[in-house]
């Protein structure tokens, strides 16, 4: 029999909370969280050219129109809803890296310990999306930058850290199973689309932050487009003491981008994406007392040469990429006293290929062939002993088809099929697959969609099975496997006001988790199985050229309830005001209901936090303009209400948190 979770304490029921709903709902309604633009017709952003959607000039004219925070939901032709935040509304949240970015999507909750730096993978700097997301090591959440996978090829998770939100033109949140088009770790996903300059010009932009806690931010840009020619060059850095004693961080990146035209249709690129990031623990309030800070610091580079072509008829992509970094862990053994190290490379490499055909009678053909080696080595040093593990890589080859026709003029009928098959060197053949339906008619739209995806085991359970002595059995181990079905629809009324309503299921079964002794050693095993079920709704409202509001709630029903990091509600909001041609205001504000927290591989029983509400405030004002560009000032505030909140029992978040400074675009 699978072995479940053990049964927490049961939700409250629906009627003792509805006074607190209420209370966060009037407290949404007037504050906001991001003002949501109409979903864009056509084809959606992952579709276009080498991923990325034309980046406007940093000097472009500023429009007196309220910019959304969010771009809003938009349903694909095969089934998939696609939410995406784009640059400019990540610049209007203030948001340092991706955590903070995404916080307002509904369906997607956060933790993390630290003002800046992400420590780990887990619940030091986390993006979970609907209670997928907290298994560490491994993850069930694709994250990738320009179509392609950059996680740590050893623990098989993301890295905050190294998913910097300055290069990104826009970040696709994909809240559905996509185990077709990202393969394996796709119960859901995060594409962050790199910026490019599309236009004919040079411009650059520079940005420098100061805030308490020592908190300061620069980053400096600069792009041109010269005929066939582009190219884009970014460094960034962000640092914080930290608002508690032991919580500094430190993050910097880089990015360069070469592209060039040879012929109208055709398009060659290179691009580099570099970070150094390191985050202390500053370890539950009243805990014991640790001989040394424990530290996680990463390094890592990610390199795409891309090809490209379009034509009438579609078009495709051909993507070499590496990529490598190492962890150097810091940490203290409280039952032995002393420090130990972890010590972690790692690396990937692979080709991705892609190809999209128009055909004949409204039918489009997606076909893609993927090869990827990942993985690494790493050691664990003691003052005594060394823990080693040597060099793997796992190796998967993937091809795939996904094919849509539409019929009907008044009403457009869509139905879609599409089918993955993945070539493991250790786990065998496995498969993934997906049909759905849209149905589209003046102003409504309707879709539905199931999908059978898989999580394949990593690299990191032949290191722990190493470490248990249990040889290779790891490669017994089957993959997670998660089955999905939802359905949507999607309202227009008029031209300033749009409602979507989503209900879906995800049943996930063979979910690894760690069996502790008797009898000994201890392994992973394909026991655990969860359900989520859910509704979610958003609304977003145009009022006019200078004002707009959004509002979300998502409602999510685990089973069992100590599904980690699935909080039975969370209300989004928000509105951005443009006052005058000068002026931006940007407000927003989120309530998480209660939720368990802990990683699943490991814990045997769930810890809890309680629920919380955060309002946060950014004014931009356009100081100084003329024909050389512009000079902008902002003042930003986190946590304005001072709330009293964790995403960790014992670590509370950060009270009240004030920025300013001042970006300059020529």
């Amino acid at each position: 029999m699978a072995r479940r979770w053990k049964e927490g304490p049961q939700r409250q029921p629906f009627g003792s909370r509805l006074k607190a709903v209420l209370y966060a709902c009037a407290v949404l309604v007037g504050a906001g969280t991001a003002a949501v633009a109409p979903a864009t017709e056509g084809e959606p952003q992952a579709a276009k050219e080498e991923g990325v959607p034309p980046a406007a000039r940093f000097a472009e004219e500023v429009r007196v129109v309220a910019p959304p925070i969010l771009e809003g939901d938009q349903v694909t032709p095969f089934a998939t809803v696609v939410t995406t935040v784009t640059a400019r509304q990540v610049e209007d949240l203030g948001a340092g890296d991706l955590a903070a970015a995404l916080r307002r999507v509904p369906g997607v909750t956060i933790s993390r310990y630290n003002l800046v730096g992400a420590y780990g993978g887990g619940d030091g700097g986390a993006v979970y999306i609907r209670g997928h997301g907290s298994g560490r090591p491994g993850a069930e959440i694709a994250t990738l930058v320009d179509g392609i996978p950059r996680f740590v090829g050893v623990w098989t998770h993301p890295l905050l850290d190294t998913l910097s939100t300055d290069a990104a033109a826009g970040i696709e949140v994909f809240k559905s199973a996509q185990p077709v088009l990202l393969g394996s770790m796709a119960f859901a996903g995060v594409n962050l689309l790199p910026k490019r300059v599309e236009r004919e010009g040079m411009s650059s932009r520079l940005v420098a932050t100061f805030g308490e806690h020592a908190t300061r931010v620069g980053l400096v840009e600069h792009g041109a487009r010269l005929g066939a020619w582009d190219y884009y060059l970014q460094v960034g850095e962000r640092r914080s003491d930290g608002h508690r004693p032991a919580a500094g961080g430190r993050v910097r990146s880089a990015y360069g981008r070469l592209g060039y035209q040879p012929s109208e249709g055709w398009s060659v690129s290179l691009q580099w994406h570099g970070a150094d990031a390191w985050a202390d623990d500053p370890g539950p309030v009243g805990g014991a007392v640790r001989g040394v800070v424990p530290r996680f610091s990463v390094q890592d580079a990610l390199v795409i040469a891309t090809l490209g072509h379009r034509h009438s008829a579609g078009g495709g992509t051909l993507k070499l990429y590496r990529h490598g970094g190492d962890i150097d862990w810091r940490q203290w053994d409280g039952g032995q006293r002393h420090t130990f190290t972890t010590v972690t490379d790692f690396a990937a490499y692979g080709v991705r290929l892609r190809e999209e055909f128009q055909l004949p009678g409204r039918t489009l053909l997606t076909l893609g062939l993927d090869h990827d080696r990942y993985g690494g080595s790493t050691v664990e040093r003691r003052p005594t002993t060394s823990l080693e593990f040597s060099r793997l890589l796992l190796r998967t080859t993937a091809g795939y088809a996904m094919a849509a026709r539409s019929f009907g003029s008044r009403v457009e009928v869509t139905p879609s099929l599409g089918v993955r098959y993945m070539d493991t060197a250790d786990f065998g053949g496995r498969w993934g697959g997906e049909a759905g339906v849209v149905l589209r008619g003046g102003a409504s739209e309707v879709h539905a969609k199931v999908a059978r995806a898989v999580n394949l085991p990593g690299v990191y359970t032949a290191v722990m099975f190493s470490r248990w002595g249990r040889g290779e059995s790891w490669r017994d181990l089957e993959p997670e496997v998660l089955r999905h079905a939802e359905v949507g629809v999607g309202q227009r009324l008029g031209e300033r006001l749009r409602l979507q309503l989503v209900a879906f299921s995800d049943r996930v079964r063979d979910a690894l988790r760690f069996v502790p002794p008797p009898p000994p050693p201890p392994a992973f095993a394909n026991i655990g199985s969860y359900t989520v079920r859910g509704v979610e709704a958003s609304v977003s409202v145009r009022a006019g050229e200078r004002a707009a509001f959004f509002g979300g709630a998502t409602y999510l029903d685990p089973d069992p309830v100590e599904v980690p990091n699935a909080p039975q509600w969370a209300l989004v909001g928000g509105a951005s005001w443009v006052p005058r041609e000068e002026l931006s205001v940007h407000l927003d504000a989120q309530w998480v209901d209660s939720q368990y927290v802990l990683n699943p591989r490991y814990a045997t029983r769930q810890a809890a936090i309680g629920s919380y509400a955060l309002v946060n405030l950014k004014v931009s004002w356009i100081f100084a303009r003329g024909s050389w560009g512009r000079l902008e000032l902002f003042l930003a505030g986190e946590n304005l209400a001072d709330a009293d909140y964790q995403y960790r029992p014992g670590y509370p978040a950060p009270g009240r948190v004030v920025t300013g400074g001042l970006e300059v675009r020529f």
